[in-house]
Order: structure tokens, then C-alpha cells, then sequence
């Protein structure tokens, strides 16, 4: 018998709302929000999102309720909400439960604001064989020897549908997509985006 190789459990959070990734786009296919000061994509069932509220403005509070799906031998987490609703800023930070890689992990703090300027690097196949590991390393030592592991989070990314121009990422906020990306040109788009921090 194998072993387990992924692990289905079900998850029910406070999160700030950060904004939507859309597909095709129109339709909101993922929730970005803040978890314990981390940006986490909850994906979206189809009829989650044909409701979804347009008003729904940037920092509002949510109670999100789903199930998580830890992949063990990719090292990814997916998250997919099977309902969402409006929630006023909770009142005791240190009591939330929260989304968690390990079901044995005790809860995490959730932070008000979210500083964070964020990578998202894709790492699927295609992007990962063909130098999106060694951009992500790359990524990583660059951060770390300039102190700013703490203020540039990287994330790791599903898909990122530009699979003939891999490896991708995306600088957010700005949302500019960089293709066919080579560790070496990491230090300079850095400095691209750094300087103006």
C-alpha cells in the first residue's frame, strides 16, 4: 500500500479580504485574503461564484468555511470555500482558528493589515523543470541577504496559464507578469521594485 500522499480536512476561519483572481476575466475563481498575516488563495465553487458581492470592499472581515487539501508530496495547500459571509473585525485576535498546514498545529495570530509586498511564482511542471525552482531559490537567498525575508512574502502558485513562456511571476501589487524568467535577472527586478518602497 502507499502512503497517504494528500490530506482532506475541513477548515472554518476569519480572514481579511484582499481581493479576487479572476478567470477568464470575469469570473472570480479564488478569494485572496490574509490568514495569520500570510496571503492564501480559497478557490471558489462555481455557485459561490456567480454570488459574489461586488461591494465587498478591501480589508472587510470574513468567516470562510471549506475544506483544505494538503498535498505532501508538493508541498501545497488548497483551500476551497463551500461557504463565505461578512464578519465584523474580531474582537480577540489570539482565539481565532485558522488555517493550518498540519492539523496538529496550534492556532495562529490574525494580523489587522498586511504590509507584505508578495512574489508569486508558479510551480507547477512546466515553470518549476524549466528553472522555476532555481528562480525561487534565487528569490529566497537574494531576500535573505538583504534583510527583507520578513517584508517580500513568496508565494507558490497553481497555473499561471503562460506555460509556453515559463518560468512566471507576478509582482504584486502591481500585478506585472514576468516570463521566461532566469535566476540571474532576479537581483535586477528587485531593485526594480524595491527601490520605489
Amino acid at each position: 500500500m502507499s502512503k497517504l500522499l494528500a490530506q482532506i480536512a475541513d477548515f472554518q476561519v476569519m480572514a481579511q479580504f484582499l481581493g479576487v483572481i479572476l478567470k477568464d476575466g470575469y469570473r472570480v475563481k479564488y478569494l485572496r485574503v490574509a490568514i495569520a498575516s500570510q496571503e492564501y488563495w480559497v478557490k471558489l465553487p462555481k455557485e459561490l461564484s456567480q454570488n459574489f458581492d461586488p461591494h465587498l470592499s478591501v480589508g472587510s472581515w470574513l468567516e470562510i468555511i471549506g475544506t483544505q487539501k494538503i498535498d505532501r508530496k508538493k508541498g501545497i495547500l488548497k483551500l476551497e470555500a463551500s461557504s463565505y459571509s461578512r464578519a465584523g473585525a474580531p474582537k480577540v485576535l489570539t482565539n481565532q482558528t485558522t488555517v493550518n498546514a498540519s492539523p496538529n498545529d496550534s492556532p495562529k495570530v490574525v494580523k489587522s493589515k498586511v504590509n507584505k509586498a508578495c512574489i508569486l511564482i508558479c510551480q507547477k511542471s512546466d515553470c518549476w523543470q524549466r528553472g522555476g525552482k532555481e528562480v525561487y531559490q534565487q528569490l529566497e537567498r537574494e531576500l535573505r541577504d538583504r534583510g527583507l525575508e520578513n517584508h517580500v512574502q513568496i508565494q507558490k502558485t497553481g497555473c499561471q496559464k503562460q506555460c509556453k513562456q515559463a518560468p512566471n511571476l507576478v509582482v504584486m501589487p502591481n500585478k506585472e507578469r514576468h516570463s521566461f524568467v532566469k535566476p540571474s535577472q532576479v537581483n535586477g527586478l528587485l531593485n526594480r521594485y524595491l527601490d520605489h518602497n
